[in-house]
């Protein structure tokens, strides 16, 4: 672990969100690992609940829209500058709030920039302006990593004392791959991650024996948008011999099989998470290509394998979302709870257009949100669901407008 040391330069990477979240974001953990190998510098990981901003330069990850106002309050004096898939997909608008902003791989970006500032304070802004990735309100350019295997932050510190919020617990994330394969028209991902990126599985390796090793920790996230790594099953047989938990947030059904599902059991897999989004004529409208006989077979494994939990995730007020499709999520809901043996837990949200997706410019409209909730609490008694909020999607759309 990094101790610290009276280094020359100071930097905090900001995490304006309690800390139990923050732990588990990869963003921050790469820049602490990028500022702390470095020469004369040391970086501190700041969170909401849990540090304050001290240094004279502040890099603030923004994952969500409530992160904002935070990040805000959290400011001071010095440089302020921020990263994140919020930026990612509001750069235009936040770069009113900060010196400048990181778009693309912070890998690529940082190293130059901590080069910059130790030539002097004076003048930072402007000689920065020419580095690929960094955005001040003039030309926008996104950085690239051309091997992801180049780089990896194996240090990941959490504190000594954590609670039942810390919902992974203690363990070590692991990236495995960058970017998603597939197209869906309501999803901004390609916009700042055009093409999917794999790590080597001879480097994963090398990967997870560092980890372990430097954090002492039993458990493996693996971080991954889709879980479509080429060379999955041997990362998760890898996995296996070193006795080693794992964790996937979330998978996509159609690229399973059952010796991959026996996999992730013998791994320690209890839970999985799918999101088919809605029934399966507006899915495939939508972008999501995926039929709902590869669910059902999906769940015929999940039973043969021995899994008693099943999260999916769904979404109401879809562009061109009617009543039939509404009746066609229902019928696709109830012929999975048929069909699995195990808990099904049902998470709904609204459909929120994000910037740079195919709907970007779709208008929420209250009356029919309303009318859809109350067609889903009559229609799902029979699971346990996790209900939609109109105030926070209305919220969410109309940041920074």
């Amino acid at each position: 672990m990094f101790s610290y040391k009276k280094s020359k330069f100071r930097m905090d990477i900001v995490y304006p969100n309690k800390m139990y979240g923050g732990v588990y974001s990869l963003g921050p953990l790469i820049i602490y690992n990028l500022v702390n190998n470095r020469k004369d510098w040391f970086c501190e990981r700041v969170f909401l609940d849990s540090g304050k901003v001290t240094a004279p330069i502040a890099g603030f990850s923004l994952q969500y829209e409530g992160d904002f106002e935070n990040a805000l309050k959290m400011k001071t004096q010095g440089i302020n500058f921020a990263g994140g898939p919020l930026v990612e997909m509001y750069y235009d608008k936040i770069i009113k709030y900060f010196d400048f902003l990181v778009l693309g791989d912070v890998e690529a970006v940082m190293p130059l920039v901590l080069e910059e500032y130790e030539k002097g304070v004076s003048g930072f802004i402007t000689r920065i302006e020419k580095i690929k990735g960094v955005y001040t309100g003039k030309t926008v350019t996104r950085a690239r990593v051309e091997n992801l295997d180049d780089f990896y932050p194996i240090v990941q510190p959490f504190p000594e004392q954590i609670n039942t919020e810390y919902v992974f617990g203690k363990c070590f994330m692991l990236e495995i791959e960058r970017g998603c394969p597939f197209d869906c028209k309501f999803c901004s991902l390609k916009r700042f991650y055009p093409e999917v990126r794999y790590r080597s599985l001879k480097v994963i390796k090398i990967i997870i024996d560092e980890g372990l090793k430097e954090n002492k920790v039993s458990r493996v996230v693996i971080y991954s948008p889709s879980f479509a790594h080429p060379d999955r099953k041997e990362i998760l047989k890898y996995l296996l011999e070193k006795k080693i938990r794992v964790s996937v947030p979330s998978i996509r059904a159609e690229l399973m099989d059952k010796e991959t599902l026996i996999l992730l059991k013998k791994c320690g897999l209890e839970s999985l998470t799918i999101a088919p989004e809605c029934g399966q004529k507006l899915r495939l409208i939508i972008g999501k290509k995926v039929y709902d006989e590869s669910y059902l077979r999906f769940v015929k494994w999940c039973n043969e394998v021995g899994f008693q939990k099943l999260k999916m995730y769904f979404m109401i007020g879809l562009p061109g979302m009617t009543k039939p499709d509404m009746e066609d999520m229902v019928k696709f809901l109830l012929a999975m709870k048929k069909e699995f043996k195990g808990r099904i837990y049902v998470s709904i949200n609204y459909f929120v257009p994000k910037p740079g997706s195919e709907f970007e410019n779709y208008e929420l409209e209250k009356k029919k949100m309303k009318a859809m909730e109350k067609f889903i609490e009559k229609s799902l008694i029979a699971f346990k669901v996790k209900k939609p909020s109109i105030p926070v999607a209305f919220r969410e759309w109309k940041f920074l407008k």
